[in-house]
């Protein structure tokens, strides 16, 4: 693509509101208990709270646009509206890009978004994060030029040509990327026979071997324009490992999103917690960006001297209505004309903050803080809306830079089956860098092997009273091991990963299937290896039946269940977004199941209406089949010992494969339930986006522009035409007064 191609983003009338809890009168009468014992049966009342207030403006391309004001004062909500991240709330009024109507849904098809907080999987690399990016957000293919292949000489020996298209770099925003075709030089032709598959896997391999070259290099460029040579191999870390400054982790955030071309890119305080010199940093490199011909728009807090400098534009906002809009360079001259000069070595931004939207000394004695803001925020927007600068802003809504859109400014994401090799990869290799999890779960299985085997030692030794009650004891035990400490596990691992999942799709990085086909590929042979490491162990140790077919059936039975307690765990990570709302759901769920799993009641004489519970309880399924593998045809002195006792507690009919099935089965249906849950969670954090397809926004971007703008197409369209006739006819007067 080309990355200074212009994106203007204009906006008018913009108004968003989201509705708060209706606050009790003062005074009002009723009982406040009665009120309160009232309160889960009533519907509770809401009231309309406005953020933002009839906002016009409009961002330019090639220019910084820092948003300034107050807490409170409506700037992240700006950015996510315009950046199409509000997933809740009402809003109105017209946004437009290049004059054409847009919605925060086709927003995000042209737009990179970098959070105020990151959120970078902590076990990757400061390398492997820009990579990740573009890999799976690749930038579009540019105009492109051919040139001959490193194969070509030996496809030609083969009747076959291939070419390399590769994208020229246009300046420091480009790198090439190469696209390798094979063509058949009898293409058309009849009688030529198709390309030996030798030469096709050949070009194949060359053409992915130049984009994994192209994919290095700008990573390579990445790393050095965002200086973070030093710390390209360091792992990202989070608040208990060790890893990159906050300053480092910011500029790759940014670069991640710099990575794809995004011709628009909004920043919500990249400076925030920042050193001055890492701030200034992060300001110049924004600087960069814009000057490659993108739309930088960010939120600045109190930005220093020197970076002020930097902004080409200011937006002033103040109680959700905006007081200044316009160049930087233009904001002293318009606060002096105001009443407030500011002092030759005082910082603009400073001054701004403190002595003019909370400066009090004209506001009447008496006043309340809320009341003294309030007049003071409608004294500064009548004063903006009658002022020049807020007319030039005007007549920049009104007169847009209607340039087409182009295809290849929209943002790409990879192939289905690209994402889940490179999101296999990704999990194999966080598994590996948290070896402690791993080792832990491992050592589990093998201390609580040994510790039921050592406590149950010998079982097949003791009295058949002995044994009954010690077998018994020893499965249902086994049962609740292998499903609640895979719950335990999955959870503490998953819900720590909910969030970098969350806002990697939101940045279209990948598909909701390609990442859970990938966390279940991954995460599943630890779920297979912990039970049968368990029960090669305890199996031998506690004297069950000395056969090779059983001791196979209880395993089986260990991994279904610890395969179930999988997937329970991933819906419950799914369903609840911290580990203290899962651990608080976790007993409501499992004691239902472990009361009714065989052992402590006896199921065929329960309570009728609560009878059900024990066929939705895996520990139930698998305890029975466990049991009847030890119990079924067990013979101690030539007594049928094992039948009777089968008997006598009553565990149903069905036989061992049918209990696994049905473990099984309770297991497909959680995993169903956990996609479902987290495609709810997809959903939820979508906003418009969920009404509207990606074929439609981009519809919508790439027609023609608003009726509104076109008198102002025509007009441009016509002073077009002019020019190019003007250019055609210099050569010929040329000629004439030759």
């Amino acid at each position: 693509m080309e990355p200074n191609k212009p994106l203007q983003i204009s906006f008018e009338g913009l108004t968003y509101s989201v509705k708060v809890p209706a606050k009790q009168a003062v005074g009002s009468s009723g009982n406040p208990l009665l009120r309160v014992l009232k309160s889960p049966f009533t519907k509770p009342e809401f009231n309309d709270k406005v953020i933002l207030r009839q906002l016009d403006g409009s961002f330019r391309p090639g220019r910084v646009t820092a948003i300034l004001g107050p807490s409170g004062s409506g700037k992240t909500t700006l950015l996510n509206l315009l950046a199409g991240q509000i997933s809740t709330g009402t809003t109105s009024g017209d946004i437009w890009v290049n004059g054409r109507r847009a919605s925060g849904a086709s927003m995000r098809q042209l737009a990179g978004y970098v959070n105020q907080d990151d959120v970078i999987l902590p076990t990757m690399t400061v390398e492997e994060a820009i990579e990740m990016s573009i890999i799976l957000r690749p930038p579009p293919i540019a105009s492109q030029s051919r040139g001959p292949s490193p194969m070509a000489s030996v496809v030609g020996e083969q009747n076959v040509s291939a070419e390399v298209d590769v994208n020229v770099a246009t300046g420091p925003d480009q790198l090439p990327l190469p696209v390798t075709t094979g063509r058949s030089n009898g293409e058309g032709q009849g009688g030529r026979s198709a390309p030996p598959k030798k030469v096709t896997a050949s070009v194949a391999a060359a053409r992915k071997a130049e984009i994994k070259a192209h994919h290095k290099a700008r990573c390579s460029h990445a790393i050095s324009l965002f200086g973070l040579e030093k710390c390209r191999g360091t792992a990202v870390g989070d608040s208990s490992r060790k890893g990159i400054s906050g300053g480092e982790k910011k500029r790759t955030a940014i670069a991640m999103e710099w990575v794809t071309e995004a011709p628009v890119l909004f920043l919500d305080e990249p400076t925030s917690g920042l050193d001055a010199h890492s701030a200034l940093m992060v300001a110049r490199q924004l600087k960069d960006i814009a000057n490659a011909g993108r739309t930088v728009v960010t939120v600045l807090h109190q930005p220093s001297s020197d970076m002020f400098e930097i902004i080409d534009d200011i937006l002033i906002l103040f109680e959700g209505r905006i007081v200044y809009l316009g160049e930087r360079a233009s904001l002293v001259g318009y606060l002096e004309r105001l009443g407030y000069p500011c002092g030759i070595y005082t910082n603009p931004a400073d001054h701004v903050f403190n002595a003019v939207l909370f400066e009090g000394g004209t506001s009447a004695k008496g006043m309340s803080d809320s009341q003294r803001v309030g007049q003071r925020a409608e004294h500064l927007l009548t004063t903006w809306q009658s002022s020049p600068e807020a007319a030039t802003m005007q007549a920049l809504i009104a007169n847009p830079e209607l340039t087409a859109i182009d295809k290849t400014q929209f943002r790409q994401t990879s192939p289905p089956l690209t994402q889940l090799k490179y999101l296999i990869k990704r999990a194999g290799r966080n598994a590996i860098r948290n070896r402690l999890v791993i080792k832990v779960r491992l050592i589990q299985s093998a201390f609580f092997g040994l510790l039921i085997g050592c406590i149950f030692l010998n079982t097949d030794d003791k009295a058949v009273a002995v044994q009954r009650q010690n077998y018994s004891g020893a499965m249902f035990f086994s049962c609740m091991t292998q499903f609640l400490l895979t719950i335990l596990a999955v959870v503490n691992v998953f819900t720590g990963e909910r969030l970098v999942f969350f806002r990697e799709w939101q940045a279209a990085y990948y598909g909701l299937p390609a990442y859970f086909a990938a966390k279940n590929i991954v995460e599943l042979p630890i779920q297979i290896v912990s039970p049968i490491i368990y029960s090669a162990i305890c199996y031998w140790l506690l004297g069950f039946q000395h056969d090779g077919v059983k001791f196979i059936l209880f395993t089986v039975i260990a991994v279904s269940l610890s395969v179930c307690g999988f997937t329970c765990g991933f819906l419950l990570g799914a369903s609840f977004k911290t580990l203290s709302a899962v651990l608080a759901a976790l007993p409501a769920m499992f004691l239902p199941f472990m009361l009714f799993g065989g052992l402590l009641v006896n199921t065929g004489n329960s309570t009728v209406w609560l009878r059900w519970i024990q066929w939705v309880s895996p520990i139930k399924y698998g305890y029975s089949a466990m049991m009847k593998n030890q119990f079924e045809g067990y013979v101690v002195d030539g007594k049928p010992i094992g039948d009777e006792y089968l008997n006598e507690v009553q565990l149903g009919s069905f036989s061992i494969g049918v209990d696994i099935i049905f473990v099984l089965g309770i297991s497909l249906l959680a995993w169903v339930l956990s996609y479902v849950a987290l495609e709810y969670l997809t959903k939820k954090g979508r906003g418009d986006s969920a009404k509207y397809s990606t074929k439609k926004c981009q519809a919508e971007l790439l027609g023609q522009p608003d009726a509104r703008f076109a008198k102002v197409a025509e007009k441009k369209s016509h002073v077009a035409t002019l020019a190019a006739t003007e250019e055609s006819q210099k050569p010929m007067l040329n000629l004439s007064l030759e």
